[in-house]
């Protein structure tokens, strides 16, 4: 009896430090990441992937996988390379539904062709892919690729 009037203060230490801990977790809130008062949802993109490598010479096409979804009208979608922190357009793609099954998602499958006069100090490409609401809100990822010699 003696040991538990010993350890008690000390068990109430640590539930007071646990419930302290716990009130500091804040629930992430998918509505209010997701949407922007007065103009609607932002675009969703649920992965961007390459799905035929990770290195590439130059010449080569880079094949992209898009997965994304919206509860709001798309504009558009914009590929963008990046090559030595220069932004070049690389496609722009009309939205279609194709509706993935196994993502739950609707797909896009890009090409990207990698510039047969690329210098030879570049060893990256990043693509950027930037998804148009027409209520003008975006979302955008990016994956670089890396350039093989």
């Amino acid at each position: 009896m003696f040991k538990i009037k010993q350890a008690l203060p000390m068990l109430l230490i640590l539930a007071a430090m646990a419930l302290s801990f716990s009130s500091c977790y804040e629930t992430p809130d998918w509505v209010d990441e997701n949407t922007a008062p007065g103009l609607g949802s932002y675009p969703v993109i649920a992965s961007l992937a390459v799905s035929n490598g990770d290195s590439f010479k130059a010449g080569e096409t880079v094949e992209l996988d898009l997965r994304y979804w919206s509860d709001d009208p798309i504009r558009e979608i914009v590929l963008t390379a990046v090559i030595n922190e220069e932004r070049t357009e690389a496609g722009s793609f009309n939205y279609e539904p194709n509706f993935a099954e196994d993502s739950q998602t609707d797909k896009l499958l890009m090409n990207y062709a990698i510039p047969p006069d690329l210098p030879a100090e570049v060893a990256s490409i990043t693509l950027e892919v930037e998804i148009i609401n027409e209520n003008t809100l975006t979302r955008s990822s990016s994956v670089s690729v890396a350039i093989a010699e």
